[in-house]
């Protein structure tokens, strides 16, 4: 055989022999179908949609406090309801004695809505009548003594965007807080107010809260006389913190609820015991598919979600967060290959994982995911695992 045809020849085997290694070396989700089963040497694979891995869900609320918000929630939407306290701060201690000739609150609509954004914002401003941390506090802080009954002022109307409100607010309560100011043993305290829903609201409204630039934050403009001087008092320093809820009815049948604000959580459970124990997880990809038709993302949201490793299911408690993002229009897709290994190992139990909002303490956006119950097989959550059998 003449030498270049040998020397050719021995080119194209040497080539072929470093494809071929490649292709077992980095193995793609097409040539992983056709490992033999029966090949206890190279990567093993193990699909949801085929090998009849069960997977299970469940949706639960999880009482988040939003102090941190940059927005304030107020309003109502058929079963959803969002109120704010709000409380300033920070009072001049220099204004006691003073005449309140009027007060009124003013908020900046910071564009957010849900759902209704043509529809009627109506609520009343009633005292709290209790100290409260509100970086801290969730919904279940709250009960029918924390409010007083007494509406202190009014609001109702469609919120123009990038506008102001405001409200008129009860001139003797200022006057009771600018005194406060001045003399902290003095009687009536200032824990500040419940900006809390009526029943003419059907829309929910995000105004900027103390958590912005001075120009969006919301403040109190005091006309008051003191001595024969009349001049405007602005109060600007405050905090806030949104309370929303919804009942579990909201929950689409069929169907994984994930709601930011309030804050609904979903999870997934995994029977892994077609998964060798103590193996190389090499890959775990979890894929989900949103329901665009019942979910509800705003333009200022984010469409990212967080899937975390569930280590307390008493209080739903979860660690070692990865960031889930959209592959396509309708699918996430998130990599958990260390939450698997874990599990693998025996590190910690298989209690599954939970799925929530990545801006869930900032607005009311809904993820409505297909569950593994809906009859389209091809919209449930989906387990691709490649794992090694260790030496």
């Amino acid at each position: 055989m003449p030498k270049l045809l040998l020397r050719n020849l021995f080119l194209f085997i040497s080539a072929s022999l470093v494809i071929l290694n490649s292709c077992e070396n980095n193995p793609g989700d097409v040539g992983l179908n056709f490992i033999s089963p029966n090949d206890t040497t190279g990567v093993k694979y193990l699909d949801s949609e085929t090998d009849s891995i069960e997977i299970s869900s469940a949706s639960f609320r999880n009482s988040v406090n939003t102090y941190a918000s940059p927005i304030m929630l107020i309003g109502k939407y058929e079963q959803y309801e969002s109120k704010t306290i709000l409380k300033f701060r920070d009072i001049p201690g220099d204004y006691d004695s003073s005449v309140v000739v009027s007060a009124n609150l003013v908020l900046k609509n910071s564009n957010y809505y849900y759902v209704n954004k043509t529809g009627t914002t109506a609520f009343n401003v009633f005292k709290i009548n209790q100290d409260l941390n509100l970086a801290t506090i969730t919904i279940d802080s709250i009960n029918s003594s924390t409010v007083g009954t007494t509406s202190l002022g009014n609001y109702s109307g469609v919120v123009p965007d990038s506008q102001t409100i405001s409200v008129a607010i009860d001139n003797q309560t200022v006057k009771d807080w600018l005194e406060l100011a001045a003399d902290t043993a003095y009687s009536v305290k200032n824990y500040g107010v419940m900006l809390q829903p009526s029943a003419s609201s059907n829309t929910i409204r995000g105004f900027f809260s103390y958590a912005n630039i001075s120009e969006q934050v919301p403040y109190l403009e005091v006309v008051r006389t003191k001595n024969g001087v009349t001049d405007t008092l602005t109060l600007n320093f405050s905090e806030s913190v949104s309370i929303s809820d919804a009942p579990t009815s909201v929950i689409p049948q069929d169907r994984m609820l994930v709601q930011n604000g309030i804050a609904y959580r979903s999870s997934l459970n995994f029977d892994l015991s077609k998964l060798p124990s103590n193996v190389i997880i090499n890959n775990a990809t979890l894929q989900f598919t949103i329901d665009s038709k019942l979910s509800f993302l705003s333009e200022s949201g984010s469409k990212t979600m967080i899937v975390g490793l569930i280590n307390d299911t008493a209080n739903n408690n979860d660690t070692l967060f990865v960031n889930a993002f959209l592959r396509d229009s309708i699918t996430y897709s998130v990599s958990l290959n260390q939450t698997f290994q874990i599990w693998n190992v025996g590190n910690l139990p298989n209690l599954g994982v939970s799925i929530r909002g990545f801006y869930e303490l900032q607005n009311l956006d809904k993820f409505v995911l297909f569950s593994p119950a809906v009859s389209d097989t091809t919209k449930r959550p989906r387990l691709k695992i490649y794992y090694t059998l260790r030496n």
